[in-house]
């Protein structure tokens, strides 16, 4: 879990103008803050590329934090935007099974953030980066007139990458941890006059996500032997991820909505929001637990497996031959599988 965070509102954080630097200056103050060597580390930040030795099959992937679409600076202090930033590559890689490696970071940095502020918000970065054995080994600083940016690319290994294709009829559909969670803190942290169990962990979910790394490497290894078939992160939302993981494997699916595990005290955010839980455990996003189909042998080592993931896993469906399609089992009934999560391109989605 991540370590405590500050209380709820985050807005004065980014008020400390810290020194007046020049690039060079907070380039070299900021790689001073994170880790920059480890395995396959020749040389890091200092050269015009970052000289890397990897040791196995190259995973990479790139995400990006936007202000005022993924994070706004009332919810978020610096510290947790460089969480973030770093949170959901890892959650990439953890969905391939593989080990996270070294990251490259951009900055796109406004006039409104003050050097403190960026300091806080690569030991925010640092610290995710500690815990999962990461070197920042480069990147790029630049002003922009627009909001601040924090762009990641991420590398990491994998002997036996698990792809989204692989999912086969009579598999079970499974997933890490609960959903819904990320949705639901977001929400506590908009109306800090909802009283709900849990509130700090719900906002932590949506503050500081905790990427499934241990457990894709495990279900990783199980995938080598055919038992695990296909996985994703639930980065869209649970409903979503599940159709896109059934589109790359030419497959259809059933979920039922009654399976998919609950955190506490979401059910209530959901009525003080006038919603279901089913609209954030479905469609909430942002949650980066690992959805993945596996074989009927997999549900007699489930106990097994979530004690060396750390992790509970609870089967939430089936996986079905593409002619019966993708559906969603409510206790309404049966309905088709749409997708209900978050579209990068849905303006809608981004905060007001």
């Amino acid at each position: 879990m991540p370590a405590e965070i500050s209380s709820w509102p985050a807005s004065g954080a980014w008020q400390r103008p810290g020194p007046a630097l020049g690039e060079f200056e907070l380039i070299e103050r900021l790689r001073s803050l994170v880790p920059g060597v480890g395995a396959g580390v020749v040389r890091g930040i200092g050269d015009d590329t970052a000289v890397l030795r990897p040791g196995a099959t190259v995973l990479a992937t790139c995400d990006v934090q936007v202000e005022g679409v993924h994070f706004t600076r009332e919810l978020c202090t610096p510290a947790d935007v460089g969480w973030r930033a770093l949170a959901v590559n890892l959650s990439d890689i953890a969905a391939m099974g593989g080990i996270p490696k070294h990251a490259l970071v951009s900055l796109l940095l406004p006039a409104s953030a003050g050097s403190a502020a960026v300091e806080d918000l690569y030991c925010g970065m640092a610290e995710i980066a500690r815990l999962h054995g990461v070197a920042v080994v480069g990147g790029n600083v630049s002003f922009t007139p627009g909001p601040l940016v924090v762009d990641v690319t991420l590398l990491g290994e994998a002997e036996h990458p698990v792809l989204r294709r692989g999912a086969r009829p009579g598999d079970g559909v499974w997933m890490t941890g609960s959903a819904g969670k990320s949705a639901a803190g977001r929400f506590l942290l908009e109306h800090g006059d909802v009283a709900v169990t849990e509130r700090r962990t719900l906002e932590a979910a949506y503050r500081r996500p905790v990427p499934r790394v241990a457990a894709g490497q495990v279900l990783g290894a199980l995938a080598r032997s055919g038992l695990v078939t296909a996985m994703i992160d639930t980065s869209d939302g649970t409903a979503s991820d599940l159709l896109h993981l059934a589109e790359a494997s030419q497959v259809g699916a059933r979920l039922d909505a009654a399976l998919v595990p609950v955190p506490r005290g979401l059910a209530d955010a959901a009525r003080a929001a006038g919603l279901s839980s089913d609209a954030w455990t479905l469609g909430g996003g942002e949650d980066y637990e690992l959805l993945f189909t596996a074989a009927k042998e997999f549900a007699g080592r489930a106990a097994e497996v979530a004690a060396a993931a750390g992790v509970a896993l609870a089967r939430i469906g089936e996986v079905l031959p593409e002619r019966d399609g993708r559906v969603l089992v409510t206790s309404a009934g049966a309905v088709p599988l749409r997708p209900a999560g978050w579209d990068h391109l849905a303006p809608r989605r981004a905060f007001r």
